[in-house]
């Protein structure tokens, strides 16, 4: 895939940009440098890759886009793409700005055709809604090297805005998602099969929604899981007592209902009430003691004793009323900690008598319910009591057997964490052994890669996969020093940086020469910040790959920037390898030929 035309239905507006095989250049020329009010940097130059993003289909809405944002200006416009494909033909993109969802394509032989006045009837498919628009134009760029992948993923990889140079492998459309969007993606172009990585980001957020609906399950219930036997074990126990009490009560038999209840208030609720009787006296005693302290208060007034002394006509050193004064704060102080405790304390206290007296009168009550049962003569109301009681343990026992389900649906999460975990670490195996590997594709980028840094900057530069500490795959593309081979810092500076992105990019194009793929690649200010031998490097470079390997190399640059003066080589470009030329001139000048907007 290589970018061959570029036009609109207004010549007047926008000039046609016909690129050429090789090298294709856009610049920025400046014709009045001593005029404050003239600039090169806001003719356009960077706006091109936004208007070849809208032609491949960008979706846009209705302020997300500067077409977009000026109805007034753009909204008559009518773009055209022509594209080169694999085998020697061409398919032409039709997209308007009123209209952005209504697209057309058309397939034909002839470079640099026009098809401004074409009806609908030469159009191979018109009026085509994005979505499907997006597969149809997948269809004919055949990119069988990233097969399953559509081509929208990848080719602003080879659109690199300003803003795009921060990372080599993130792009800025990549910085607010997902590892999961991009990271595949650019290991399949590095040439290593991406199925375990995709699956290992599956199974990452297939673990991490387990945890939440395990955590939201556990928020349920006030059992833990390791409590599960037990409770198996009581609600065994709690359902023969209701089956044995069912069973009595339709026989009218109260002996064993009455044994048992003789058996629960002896063994259980005066055990309990003797527990608390003696829990609450204890609170209350305590409460009290807290009390007392608190009504305790430390005075003692330094004045009163100097005024005792000074009475008594004896000195009182000033030292000692210092000591005084010390020991008075300290004791203060400790007081004051002293005394948020005890509150503290108290309020613990009482919150706990609370929970005391509650459970008291409810077992209270129970005890005297018991007793009456116990006591009564009337079989009637016996039955009465004891239906009562059925009832009680029959709630007992669902409630039980609804904590049993909850802990079981818990378990069942446990299960299914287990084997999230287990299929995690399977997949950060894959990912090892499949790094350790490589392939031909990894290590031929990663030979380029080294090679145009060196033939660029004389320095050595490395570019290479490994995991990080969950076993995801991680990209990285640093200097290094050439005797130590540990990093430098010189990647932070920008054009250093710039530098890495561009190297890759040239890497990856120039490794897939032969295959279906992306056969272009656009640089906005590529020559920005470099030293003039650096630039006539990276242009050699770039000459090499075109020549060589068919590349398609477009950058923009304004003029000043091109190292003209020091070209022995010719290496900057000639008169026909520049494809747009834009100046400080005046409305003609720029990018679109309207007021600035």
């Amino acid at each position: 895939m290589k970018l061959s035309r570029l036009y609109t239905n207004d010549d007047s507006v926008f000039v046609p940009i016909d690129f050429r095989e090789g090298l294709n250049t856009i610049v920025a020329r400046i014709q009045h440098p001593t005029d404050d009010d003239k600039s090169s940097h806001c003719l356009g130059k960077t706006l091109i890759i936004d208007v070849i993003d809208f032609c491949l289909l960008k979706s846009v809405g209705k302020k997300g886009h500067f077409l977009k944002s000026r109805s007034d200006l753009f909204e008559t416009l009518v773009f055209f793409l022509e594209i080169e494909l694999k085998k020697g033909d061409f398919v032409t993109v039709r997209r308007g700005v009123r209209e952005a969802t209504k697209i057309a394509f058309v397939r034909h032989q002839g470079r640099h055709l026009n098809f401004n006045n074409a009806t609908d009837d030469k159009w191979d498919h018109t009026d085509v809604s994005l979505s499907p628009s997006v597969r149809m134009l997948d269809g004919y760029l055949e990119l069988t090297a990233v097969k399953s992948w559509s081509y929208r993923k990848g080719f602003t990889y080879f659109l690199r805005r300003q803003e795009d140079y921060s990372s080599e492998f993130q792009l800025r459309k990549f910085m607010s998602g997902n590892h999961k969007d991009w990271k595949p993606y650019v290991a399949r172009v590095l040439g290593l099969v991406e199925t375990s990585i995709v699956e290992k980001y599956e199974a990452d957020a297939e673990e991490n929604t387990i945890k939440r609906q395990r955590d939201d399950a556990q928020g349920d219930v006030t059992v833990k899981v390791s409590d599960y036997e037990k409770l198996q074990a009581r609600i065994l126990a709690k359902g023969d007592e209701v089956n044995g009490k069912v069973s009595s009560l339709d026989r009218f038999d109260f002996n064993a209902q009455e044994s048992g209840l003789n058996q629960e208030l002896a063994d259980e609720i005066e055990g309990r009430i003797a527990e608390l009787n003696d829990n609450i006296y204890n609170a209350r005693f305590d409460l009290a003691q807290i009390r007392k302290s608190l009504e305790t208060r430390v005075d003692f007034d330094l004045d009163d004793v100097q005024r005792i002394f000074s009475e008594a006509e004896l000195t009182f050193p000033d030292q000692l009323a210092k000591d005084y004064s010390q020991l008075v704060d300290f004791n203060k102080r400790i007081h004051k900690e002293r005394r948020v405790g005890l509150e503290k304390r108290a309020a613990e206290l009482e919150s706990s008598l609370s929970s005391l007296d509650a459970e008291m009168s409810v077992l209270s009550a129970k005890r005297t319910e018991i007793l009456q049962i116990l006591s009564g003569t009337d079989s009637l109301e016996k039955f009465k009591g004891l239906q009562k009681e059925l009832d009680r343990d029959r709630a007992s026992l669902a409630l039980m057997e609804e904590k049993s389900a909850k802990l079981d649906a818990i378990r069942a999460f446990d299960e299914r964490l287990k084997k999230a975990k287990d299929s995690k670490e399977e997949l950060a195996t894959k990912i090892s052994e499949l790094i350790k590997n490589g392939s031909d594709r990894y290590k031929g980028i990663q030979r380029t890669f080294s090679r145009i840094i060196k033939e660029v900057l004389h320095r050595t530069a490395v570019l290479y996969v490994n995991q990080n500490g969950e076993g995801n795959i991680e990209f990285h593309a640093e200097y290094t020093d050439s005797e130590s081979d540990e990093e430098t810092q010189e990647r932070r500076g920008t054009s250093f940086r710039k530098l890495l992105c561009i190297a890759f990019d040239l890497s990856v194009l120039i490794n897939y020469s032969k295959d279906q793929f992306f056969h272009f690649v656009y640089h906005d200010g590529a020559l920005e910040q470099l030293e003039s031998k650096r630039k006539l490097a990276l242009l050699n470079v770039v000459r090499s790959a075109c020549a060589e390997h068919g590349i398609q190399y477009i950058f923009s640059a304004i003029e000043e920037e091109l190292p003209t003066g020091d070209d022995p080589d010719n290496l900057c470009p000639s008169p026909d390898e520049i494809v747009l030329e834009l100046h400080d001139g005046g409305v003609n000048g720029r990018l679109f030929k309207l007021e600035t907007f």
